[in-house]
Order: structure tokens, then sequence, then C-alpha cells
């Protein structure tokens, strides 16, 4: 390579980094505002025009600034434009500027921003900001490397099909792992450095990573059966291709006296030395000389295909952190119980309700097992509705936005296939379900399901004429236990033994809450604002059906005597709607600040509701 040659590849790899490192800036900014941190919106001052500095008067190009005067030693000024998405104010994208009394400082680096809201702050909050920036450069990095890896991925699958016909691919799994793979590659709609899989360095990142999908080996553990749980028919549910003893390399007679546990490899190579020595199993648990069983990571990077059964996942833990720096990825040992109890809650309740009987698929929940309550040595097996699937495509909701190698969204590509090119038919369908479905579990049976984007998979076929969704993983949702045991007794009954007690709630707040953040916003509106670009039409028109949807799943069920008008109020008639302050308390907070018992339910009341009628 000439040296002028490598001078242009070395520009333009800066600029592809500059680019990334701007993204995710951008992001951290609009979450800060969404979120409120450190009161940098409810006490900063608005200024426009005339009512600007003059150091400041020149810079104006249209949008207002937030001037925040209470980080200590300086002003901050922020740029904005107003929002009526999630928060009343967003990133305007030009650099923030912070005034220490001497001079105007643009920032244009993430670190130097995070560093001016970490003013003032005593040690232990200044280093929680530190470990963010440090966060948002892994986020560009890894960022960075998906990309590329996208764009050959894109180019190889172009090569190989013919993509302006439309591509199938030959069976629902395949289908699944390809759109599994689509989905990876879009940013989580609200926490800023998703991109981040802190703990995988790049070479991590390709080998286990959910974008770049490459098959990897199972290791295994064989331990003694007196230290190993099973959840209660684990011994009689595994797949027929679940290993022997022998052919781990071990010893036939450890069949009658260890139980096997698979291990993630990353964890195998890193920190299983430490696990077993923290809980002085050294000793006793054998290390198996061979790996087993082919598998490539879903969207959930932690669970991974079973490539000879692909009907099976297998959830394992993984030490790495994901969506914040308190967001570890370990298995309790009591979510292995109560995803299989929550499981047959869902069952029963769809058994009962011909309006969605039909229409709810659920993954089966109940193997697993773990090692003396040990978070780290465990797993979960997950096993899809086969039986029922045929000739289905699968595809999780956290994909419908994601670019596709034609260049049409998922969206658009499913519209094509099954609704014979009517995105709005497609949404309509989506939304109808979607909405009955969780405004009956949480006005009849006092049930909301943490059900994000990740977990709720859409079934289609051209076999069966209405769209299907399919849940897995509902080991963190809620029950208002008052309400199930006096209407439904049998189906408290069903679940009176979750061991999360966190699960029960005393009212119905925490259910109107989970719906708000993750029904409705994570998995509809964020879906109105990408669908309001591609339907080219304003994004109020589309929540004006949103809105009108709800009224009728609620006249509906006013009609069949459930009390709808908390829901009524909280959902179309107040002027904010609960939020989750993700950043807070995943990363900048401690629980003892927050008070959340779950740093994934932290929720504030700050949002815009998009819902209200004009």
């Amino acid at each position: 390579m000439s040296a002028a040659a490598a001078g242009t590849a070395s520009d333009m790899t800066q600029a592809d980094d500059d680019a990334h490192d701007a993204y995710i800036c951008r992001r951290v900014v609009d979450t800060l505002l969404r979120e409120n941190v450190r009161e940098c919106v409810s006490r900063a001052a608005v200024r426009t025009g005339d009512s600007l500095p003059t150091a400041l008067a020149h810079r104006d190009a249209g949008y207002a600034w937030l001037e925040v005067s209470h980080f200590d030693a300086g002003v901050l000024w922020i740029p904005v434009a107003a929002s009526a998405f999630m928060q009343a104010w967003r990133s305007a994208g030009a650099p923030l500027v912070w005034d220490d009394g001497r001079r105007l400082k643009p920032l244009h680096a993430v670190e130097d921003i995070l560093a001016c809201f970490a003013q003032g702050l005593p040690a232990t909050a200044t280093e929680r900001f530190a470990a963010f920036a440090e966060e948002c450069r892994v986020a560009a990095e890894h960022r960075h490397i998906s990309e590329a890896e996208r764009e050959r991925w894109f180019a190889e699958f172009r090569a190989a099909h013919d993509t302006t016909a439309g591509t199938r691919l030959p069976n629902w799994h395949s289908r699944l792992l390809h759109y599994d793979r689509l989905g990876a590659f879009l940013d989580h709609p609200f926490y800023p450095t998703a991109r981040a899989k802190l703990g995988f360095d790049a070479d991590a990142l390709a080998a286990y990573g959910p974008e770049f999908q490459r098959p990897f080996m199972l290791r295994w553990l064989a331990v003694p059966r007196d230290l190993y749980h099973p959840s209660a028919d684990a011994e009689s549910t595994l797949p027929p291709l679940w290993p022997s003893v022998e052919a781990l390399g071990l010893p036939a007679a450890m069949a009658h006296t260890h139980a096997l546990l698979p291990v993630h490899p990353f964890v195998w190579d890193h920190q299983l030395d430490e696990f077993l020595g923290d809980a002085e199993l050294h000793k006793s648990v054998v290390r198996a000389p061979h790996p087993y069983l082919a598998v490539v990571s879903t969207l959930s990077v932690r669970t991974v295909v079973l490539l000879d059964a692909p009907e099976w996942h297998l959830k394992l833990p993984l030490t790495i952190r994901t969506l914040g720096a308190k967001n570890i990825r370990p298995i309790k040992p009591s979510t292995i119980h109560d995803g299989h109890r929550f499981q047959t809650l869902l069952a029963d309740i769809a058994a009962r309700e011909p309006a969605i009987a039909e229409r709810l698929l659920l993954t089966f929940e109940g193997c697993g097992g773990h090692v003396d309550n040990r978070m780290f040595l465990g797993h979960i097996l997950r096993r899809y509705p086969v039986e029922t699937l045929g000739e289905s495509t699968l595809i999780p909701v956290a994909a419908l936005l994601a670019q596709t190698p034609s260049g049409n969204t998922v969206a658009e590509e499913v519209a094509a296939e099954f609704y014979a090119g009517d995105l709005e038919a497609f949404f309509e369908d989506y939304l109808e379900l979607t909405l009955r479905l969780h405004l009956l579990l949480w006005l009849r049976y006092g049930v909301a399901l943490e059900s994000n984007q990740q977990n709720s998979v859409l079934v289609l076929s051209r076999q069966a004429p209405r769209l299907r969704l399919l849940l897995k993983d509902n080991d963190a949702g809620r029950i208002q236990s008052e309400v199930l045991a006096r209407r439904w007794p049998d189906l408290a009954r069903r679940v009176a033994d979750l061991q999360d007690r966190r699960i029960f709630v005393a009212d119905a707040l925490p259910l109107a809450q989970m719906f708000t953040t993750i029904t409705l916003q994570l998995n509809i509106a964020v879906l109105v604002e990408g669908y309001a670009s591609l339907l080219d039409m304003p994004a109020a028109a589309l929540y004006a059906r949103v809105r009108r949807r709800v009224e009728a799943v609620l006249d509906e069920l006013a009609a069949e005597g459930e009390d709808v008008a908390p829901a009524r109020r909280l959902l179309l008639e107040d002027d904010r709607l609960y939020i989750k302050y993700l950043l807070i308390a995943a990363t900048l907070a401690e629980k003892t600040e927050t008070g959340a018992a779950d740093v994934n339910k932290f929720y504030g009341r700050s949002t815009p509701n998009f819902l209200r009628a004009p």
C-alpha cells in the first residue's frame, strides 16, 4: 500500500471512530436529559435568542439552551430541541458548552460531558461517572466492530441470496436466528450504551456475540449429586443429545455419582477457577476434558441454541454486564423455579380466555439446575413449542426496525410476505394482539409481564391466518397477589411458592408501571416512531390509532365487568407517563439512593403522555 493510500485508509478509520463516538455521545446526552440526571432539566433555565448571554448568542442556530448552574463552579449550557417522545427536551446535536467564568469550552467528547455532570459530587459518585465514561468508550468500540461485521455479512448474504425477490430461509429456527442477528445490530431504544458488552474484548465479542453468530462448543463440569439441585422434572426432560460422562472424557462410573453442568466457554476460560474457589468446590467438582454440543448465541448473548436440536435454547451465566454496570448476567437459582411457575400460570390463563387461547404461545421453562445456590453455576433449558410452530417465521420484536440485507427493515419484509405489503395492516394486527393480551392480564388477573422486545416473539405463518405471540423468560413479572387470590384462587395456588417474593405486589401501581414502560413504550411506542418514518406520516397519527385501540380494549373489558377506570386515567388522561430511569439505577446511583429493589425497576413520572388526546 502506498503512503497516500495508507493515509487515506487511516483517515477513513479515524472518521469512522469519530462517527461512532459522536453517535454514542448524542445518545448519552439524550438519556441524561430524559432521566433528568442531577436535575439537569428540572433545575435548568431555558434560554433562547435574546435571553442568551452575548458569548453564546452567535452560536444560536434556532434551538434552545438549558442553563444548568448548580454543578459546582461553572455553568453547563446544553443545546436542546423540543421533543414529544419520552422526554420534553432532547439533544440538538450541537456541542454542549462549559462556562467556568473565564472562558467557554465546547464539549465534544462524552467523557468531558460526564466530568461536568460529576462536578461537586462525592468521590464515590464521581467514580461512577468515570466508569460510565469507560462504558461509553467500550460501546463505541463494540459498535464499530459490529457495524464492520454487518457490512461484511450483508455483502456475503446478498451474494448468496436474491434479496430482491424476498429471502426465505428453510425452517423456523434458521429464520429465528437470522432475525436475532439482525436485531443484535439495533440499539436498545433507551439505554445509551447498550452496544457495550462489558467484559468482552474484541476477540470475545467476535467469538460469542450475536452480531457474529459463530458456533462454539460448550464446556462441562461434573458436579457431585448432593451439591446439584435440578428442577423437579429436569432429568426426564433433558434433550436426547445431552452428553454422557464418557462423551466428555470422564469415567463411566461417574454417571452414578455426578450430574453434568454446562458452562459457557468464556466463563470456563476466565472466571471459573475463582467461582469454584469462592465456593470451596475445587476438590469436589471435576472439569470435563472434552467440550461437547455445538451452540450459537442468540440476541440474549448468554442464551444459546443447541444447533443439533434447535428447539432447545440454553441460558447460561455469563460474566459480562449489559445495560448498565450493575447488570451482571448470572442465573439466580430462584429464576429456574419461578420462570416455570410463571409459564404454567400464563398457560392456565390463556386456556380460559378464548380471545388469546390460540394466539399465545409459550416456551417450556421447566428444565434447569444449579450448584449449591451459586448464581454463576447453573443453567436453564428452554424448549420451543415445535409441535405448533410448523413452518412459521419467528421474529423478536427487537428486530422489527432493524435493517435487512435488502435495504428494507424487517417490518417491511414481514409486511411484504404476510400482509401483501400493507405495513399499516401488520401494525394494526400487532397492536390489537399486544394490547388485548397485556391489558387483559393486568386488569382481569392482576399480572404484568416484563415481556420486553427480546422476550416477545412474533409468530407468522401462511397457514395460520392470525398473528401469534410467543413469550419466553417470564421470571421477573409482577402479580397483585390480593386480586389473584380473591378472584382466581386456583391460579393463586399455582404461583404461591414463587421464590422471588418481589414478584408479589400489594397494589396495582407496579403493574401499571410495568405495562407502561415495557408493553406501551418499548414494544409499541418505539415501533410507532419507526413506522411513522416508514409510512411517511406524523407519529401523532399512529399514536391516535394506539389510543383508539386502547380505548376499544378497555371498553370491552369494562363491558365484561372489569374496573378499567384507573387504567383509562393513567394511560389516556394523565399529562405524564411513568418511565424507567435505566441509566441512573443501573450505573450512576446505588440502590440506597434510588430505593429500588431491582435496578431494572426504578421509575419516574416525567415523560409526556403521547396517548393523551390533544
